[in-house]
């Protein structure tokens, strides 16, 4: 039976059979009406005429400063009408025959968003948009990119192919770019971290090379709600920008809900498993019709609540339950969207691929498996559920980590607490030298140019040459160098055993998952991995039906390369870490050496094999924090067991006090670390060259360590429990951990803290 669309969501779930008092914080969002903006006159009014729209007042207000030649962002909740804001003086400079170019994080959103401008030009009237509206990445034949380069007025790309495709062959772009009116940056949101860095990279490089063509395009972006999406604009691509902000598009009611598995123990330490939890809900919003979206937070809980729900729905329930998530063919996933949009899909299990603006439809409800790292992904998340004015639903089921422990007990911070800033390094130390080498090579480059950091000597700068005051590029193409995801290595593909393409993944993912004896989930179908061949590039994939998963180990070393310049990146300004905190050039190493396997559902432990893979070797930044001058270390008890412990709870309450996820980050807890031959405790940027988390984290280590010793001591079970100290992350399986050490430690490292600050404030008054 279809839940009734007035009914509101917080009745339909505390009325179910098997409801057991899992709402532990509700929130109602009230509908909004909205605001038109009447007899609009302004820019772009002639095709707002011509189409049949009349703009909501953010809207007109973007226009009017687009129209005034002003680079504006548009920071406004999902499906508030953003994309207009772009698409009508996109297509004013398609009719003019100008040109414009639209950025996307990701192939699909692009060609998603090449539908709808194709649409937008018929309805114009302007004929031959085909040849003139077209998308350019990897995807784009070869012999199509010769007629987008000379026909294309209206291109849209992503910032990989604009790097490797564009920018080093502009000659051959001249005619376009020499008439560029207007560069999109859609989906503002996704360029942090490191690929943000790349990408306030690629787009200063991309603007330099228009201006040398004579062209000085307005930059129009479109976010998400960030905390500081002017900001973030301006560090993508040094220019200000106007900022439009206040949404004023209809909005449904809308119930958030956290959702609080049931305990699975009577003493209350255990709790239902989230993806368990998903599941049930899943397999009951597909009984009763509710268009959902479940997002999770790894490939393998988006096939686990898939695979768990379609079992508890049966046949032929089952089937309207599948899984979406990057690795799948661009086929597989063209189909599971299509199924999505048409009804024959009622619930999907997804990543963050999903996360973005893919048009999949209405959907009624997003379920979040797991606190997504960030108010800033909740609530995008939240955004792809409401149609048509409906209500919709949110829900959040905590996970068993300390981020999610923490937002489970202060709900009320999801709704009321400010949204998190954007992170992005134009200037990053590892990364900004690599582009300078790429500018350089597009067209020669000067010391006093804007693109170039204020403090970077070109001529220390390795691979540029200088004749007449201009550097040039020793390598003619140095962009293959400077890979802006993942880590930069050949892919891997997977084959079936009959030799068919199952999707391709990363080096390093294929080492995590993908190793001999992995159990390997794909669309909710299990497969075991008979075999590994890195030289070649393929994993070969057998079905595989026993009721087990695996679960890889691993080992990390640290190594102290030196100390981080002294400036400041674009993270913010730092304060000094306190005494005993220090922050610096590492390099990691990383090898799994072994797996387990586990019994689905029980989690069982059967057995634990060993392998023999390659070594993963990266520099990054981190910081360490040491155990000199604190005192009372012999009543802390198991040293080893303190450290790793407190290691793991630092990790997983980083994101409250850093704009991170968790794993972006790594750490490493050495009892006696052997350079040094003393204890220390490593927190470890997870990219190669780093962004600036550690650094962040070192300023605010007091803080950040007093909520990891509040978290400790307000823990209600006894020996630790994956809410405070236990990591799913962990490369030895959470062994040798000791959480009342942990809180002990905690507490003598804060006295230091204290005992210092007061030394050093008594020594100012005295001078």
């Amino acid at each position: 039976m279809a839940k009734d669309p007035d009914q509101s969501f917080h009745a339909f779930l505390t009325q179910l059979d098997d409801y057991e008092g899992q709402v532990v914080g509700y929130h109602f969002f009230p509908p909004r009406r909205g605001a038109r903006a009447g007899g609009y006159a302004g820019p772009f009014a002639a095709q707002l005429g011509r189409l049949g729209f009349e703009p909501y007042a953010h809207q007109a207000r973007a226009l009017e400063a687009v129209g005034a030649g002003q680079d504006v962002v548009v920071a406004t909740a999902t499906a508030s009408g953003k994309s207009l804001t772009f698409q009508l003086p996109v297509l004013a400079a398609l009719e003019a025959e100008r040109s414009a170019l639209l950025l996307y994080p990701t192939k699909a959103l692009a060609h998603d968003q090449l539908l709808r401008l194709r649409q937008l030009a018929g309805r114009l009237g302007l004929d031959g948009a085909a040849p003139a509206v077209a998308a350019y990445d990897g995807d784009t034949p070869t012999e199509r990119r010769a007629e987008v380069r000379d026909r294309g007025r209206v291109v849209l790309t992503n910032p990989d192919m604009l790097h490797f495709g564009v920018l080093p062959h502009h000659q051959r772009w001249a005619g376009f770019l020499g008439r560029l009116d207007y560069l999109v940056l859609d989906e503002l949101h996704a360029y942090r971290g490191v690929l943000g860095s790349h990408v306030a990279n690629v787009v200063r490089r991309l603007l330099r090379v228009a201006r040398a063509y004579g062209a000085d395009p307005v930059v129009v972006a479109a976010s998400a709600t960030v905390g500081n999406p002017a900001e973030h604009a301006e560090r993508l691509t040094g220019r200000g920008f106007t900022l439009v902000d206040q949404d004023e598009a209809p909005a449904g009611a809308r119930e958030f809900v956290v959702w609080q598995p049931p305990a699975a123990d009577a003493a209350g330490e255990r709790r239902r498993s989230p993806n368990g939890e998903a599941a049930r809900l899943a397999a009951t919003f597909a009984r009763h019709g509710v268009k959902s979206l479940f997002f999770c937070n790894s490939r393998k809980s988006a096939e686990l609540v898939r695979r768990y729900a379609a079992g508890l729905a049966g046949e032929p329930l089952g089937t309207t339950i599948q899984s979406y998530r990057a690795g799948y063919t661009a086929a597989d996933r063209r189909l599971i969207e299509h199924g999505f949009r048409s009804g024959d899909i009622t619930v999907l299990t997804s990543t963050s691929a999903l996360e973005l603006g893919v048009d999949i439809g209405g959907v009624d409800a997003v379920v979040l498996v797991g606190y997504p790292g960030s108010k800033m992904a909740l609530w995008q998340r939240s955004g792809r559920a409401g149609r048509e004015g409906r209500r919709a639903l949110t829900l959040l089921i905590p996970g068993a980590d300390p981020l999610d422990e923490y937002y489970r007990t202060h709900p009320d911070l999801l709704v009321d607490g400010p949204v998190e800033d954007a992170v992005a390094d134009p200037f990053n130390d590892e990364l900004h030298p690599r582009h300078l080498r790429c500018a350089a090579a597009e067209l020669p480059l000067a010391q006093d140019e804007d693109l170039v950091a204020p403090w970077v000597e070109l001529a220390a700068v390795e691979g540029l040459s200088e004749r007449a005051g201009r550097y040039r590029s020793l390598r003619r193409y140095p962009h293959r160098r400077v890979q802006l995801r993942g880590s930069g290595g050949k892919l891997v593909r997977l084959k079936d055993g009959m030799g068919r393409s199952l999707g391709a993944t990363d080096f390093a993912t294929a080492l995590r998952e993908l190793h001999p004896g992995a159990v390997y989930l794909h669309q909710g179908e299990q497969y075991l991995v008979a075999s590994l061949d890195l030289e070649r590039g393929v994993a070969r994939l057998l079905p595989h039906i026993e009721d087990y998963y695996t679960q890889p180990r691993s080992e990390t070393d640290i190594e102290v390369l030196g100390p981080l310049p002294a400036r400041e990146s674009a993270v913010g300004v730092l304060e000094a870490p306190p005494p005993g905190v220090h922050v610096g050039r590492v390099r990691v190493r990383h090898q799994v050496v072994g797996y387990v396997r586990k019994r689905y559902y029980s989690e069982a432990v059967l057995e634990e094999r060993a392998l023999d893979l390659p070594e993963v070797t990266y520099d990054t930044q981190a910081l360490w924090f040491d155990l000199r001058g604190v005192e009372g270390l012999a009543a802390v008890g198991d040293l080893p067991g303190a450290l790793h412990a407190l290691e793991h709870t630092l990790i997983g309450l980083l994101p409250s006090f850093v704009l991170c996820e968790r794993a972006d980050v790594g750490g490493v807890s050495y009892p006696l670390y052997p350079p040094l031959q003393e204890p220390l405790v490593f927190i470890y940027d997870g990219a190669p060259g780093g962004v600036g988390y550690a650094r962040a984290g070192a300023a605010a280590f007091e803080a950040w360590l007093t909520a990891a010793r509040d978290l400790l001591a307000a823990c209600g079970c006894e020996a630790g429990c994956p809410r405070c100290v236990l990591s799913p992350k962990c490369g030895n399986g959470n062994q040798f951990l000791d959480k009342g050490a942990a809180l002990r430690l905690a507490e003598a490292l804060l006295a230091r803290t204290q005992r210092e600050a007061a030394r050093q404030a008594s020594a100012v008054a005295r001078a």
